[in-house]
């Protein structure tokens, strides 16, 4: 219970190794890459 930022994203279509399919890989990473530059204030 600190006041650092937490990213807490679930996927519960995905297996152990992750997002499977054509995109959804990329997907993810985007999504983590959309929450960085949200924090560092680079946004829409």
């Amino acid at each position: 219970t600190d006041d650092n930022i937490l990213l807490l994203h679930m996927n519960m279509d995905s297996g152990h190794g992750g997002a499977t399919g054509r995109y959804d890989g990329i997907k993810d990473t985007a999504f983590e890459f959309a929450f960085i530059l949200n924090r560092v204030g680079i946004g829409k």
